[in-house]
This record gives structure tokens, C-alpha cells and sequence, in this order.
């Protein structure tokens, strides 16, 4: 086999002089179960932060009111009206999100994934939770549909996410990127491996960010991903250049919450608090990344 490599450059851009809030894009976000509210509202803050013009989130009903607290700019409403937002993209770029914080075991989530995998013709992002209902034969077999309709999903497992998801398939694992790419091709989408270091692919290209800092260890950062990643998601930009550029700005803001805070006392709030200044970084200064694909 060979490898091409090519270059990507981290620099997201400025809104046009005539944009809207439905022209930067809309972020369908679905999660939060009873018990962590706190998740959903970190990736709505993050995909705010990181662009998208409009940012609705979906809920369990115990939590509305608290998110609608959080942060008075989202658009905040319950699980049982989700299913009409997966037909008002109309023209301008959307994207969905299911998954931060919702529970194993809850049933009404469940049905929310199951909801925008079969009907949703937006780029879809599995997260948290909802990654665990995809060891369900029948979800992913609506996955695979779905690639063959042309539509795109990224999962972000950890480690241990990436295992349960592997599990009944003989994938190798003598590297991340090998990891990646088979599980990329096993379940017809492109997969965010986090890790020490991060690996994403899409089944064939493979792109290793490797600036990342142990600060980053602690609940809720894995949400502020996800949002950050949803949002480019929803701006139009490619699955891949968002899932890139989405990691590499979250390690940027995780070492930039670390040298002013410590990397002892850094949390998911000082991490999307640091977003605003990494992105205009990154405008001024692009970081480039390697990727490679297979021939």
C-alpha cells in the first residue's frame, strides 16, 4: 500500500459581510438525560463559541429550564418536539448532535438516535451516551444506510467507547491509526479516536493531532468536543476538516486553560472559555496538520 500525504490548515473563517444566524449554520444538539444537564450545556456553549450562528438544544423535560438558564442566546426544547427540527434545514447548513451526556439506559434518547440516523439528511455526530446504542445490530445497520444514502456521521469514542465498539469485530490494533481506520470502515463513518493522542479517520485518510494535554482528562471536555466539531459541522465545513480542526483548536484551548490555571485545576468551563482567543489564534497563525491516505 501507499500513502499520500497532504497538508491541512487549521484557520476557521470569518463570517461573510452579509451573513445571518442561518447562514453561519445551525446546530441541532440533543442530550443532557436527567442526571447531566451539565454536558449538553457545555457543547451548546462550545458550538456557540466556535461559530455556529444558531444553536438549538433538545432535552429531557426536568432540564429545560436549567439549560434555558444556562445560557439565554439557545433555543432550548424537549426531547418529545425533536422529530419536525430534522426538516427545517431548508437551504442554509445544519448539523445534529446526539449524545452528550445522556444515560445508558435512557430509553427516550435512544429513540431520539434513532430518530436522526434514520431521518436526518444533516452530517450527524454520535457522542457520550448514544455511542452505546450502537451495539445494537439494528442501529447499525441503519448506519450503513445511511452512508449508502451519501450521508455522513462522525463518532467520537475514547478508548473504552472505541473497545465496546469494536467488540465481535476482528479489528487489528497495532496502532491508533489502524484502530481508527478499520472501525471507520466497519461502521461507515468517520471516527474521532481521543486519546493522548487524537486520531481521526474516515476510513481511508488518517490524521494524528498529537498537541494535546493531560488537562484535558476531566468530565465534560469530551463534550466541549463534541460542540466545537458539531458547530464546523454546521457551518458546511467537510467531516474530516471539522473533525480535524475541531480537535486540534480544543488541545489548543486546553493547554491555553493549563498555563493560566494549572494543569491540576483546568475543567471543561475554563476550556471553552479559552476557545475565542485559540480561534483568533489560529486566524492569525494556522497550525498545519498532516494527513495521510491510503492508495
Amino acid at each position: 500500500m501507499e500513502c499520500e500525504e497532504t497538508i491541512i490548515k487549521v484557520s476557521p473563517h470569518n463570517p461573510s459581510s452579509d451573513a445571518h444566524k442561518y447562514s453561519r449554520g445551525k446546530l441541532i444538539l440533543c442530550g443532557g438525560s436527567e442526571a447531566y444537564p451539565g454536558a449538553v450545556c457545555l457543547s451548546a456553549w462550545a458550538s456557540e463559541y466556535a461559530g455556529a450562528g444558531y444553536t438549538e438544544v433538545f432535552t429531557c423535560e426536568n432540564n429545560l429550564s436549567q439549560v434555558r438558564l444556562f445560557r439565554p442566546s439557545l433555543v432550548v426544547k424537549s426531547f418529545d418536539v425533536f422529530m419536525p427540527s430534522l426538516k427545517t434545514g431548508g437551504h442554509y447548513p445544519f448539523a445534529c448532535v446526539v449524545g452528550p451526556g445522556v444515560d445508558q439506559g435512557d430509553r427516550q434518547a435512544r429513540d431520539v438516535l434513532i430518530k436522526a440516523v434514520r431521518f436526518s439528511e444533516a452530517p450527524l455526530l454520535i457522542d457520550g451516551g448514544a455511542l452505546g446504542f450502537l451495539a445494537e445490530d439494528y442501529l447499525r445497520e441503519l448506519l450503513r444506510i445511511r452512508a449508502k444514502r451519501g450521508l455522513q456521521t462522525v463518532l467520537t469514542p475514547h478508548g473504552g467507547e472505541a473497545a465496546r465498539l469494536a467488540a465481535g469485530f476482528s479489528l487489528t490494533n497495532k496502532s491508533q491509526e489502524s484502530f481508527a481506520c478499520e472501525l471507520a470502515q466497519v461502521y461507515a463513518c468517520l471516527v474521532v479516536l481521543k486519546g493522548e493522542d487524537t486520531v481521526i479517520s474516515d476510513g481511508a485518510s488518517v490524521c494524528r493531532v498529537t498537541h494535546g494535554t493531560a488537562a484535558l482528562a476531566k468530565a465534560g471536555t469530551g463534550d466541549v468536543l463534541a460542540g466545537i466539531i458539531g458547530s464546523f459541522l454546521a457551518q458546511g465545513i467537510s467531516p474530516f476538516l471539522a473533525s480535524v480542526m475541531g480537535v486540534s483548536l480544543h488541545a489548543d484551548a486546553g493547554n491555553r486553560a493549563s498555563e493560566k490555571y494549572g494543569m491540576v485545576s483546568v475543567c471543561a468551563e475554563e476550556v471553552v472559555e479559552a476557545l475565542p482567543c485559540v480561534i483568533k489564534q489560529a486566524q492569525q497563525n494556522p497550525r498545519l496538520l498532516h494527513v495521510e491516505t491510503i492508495q
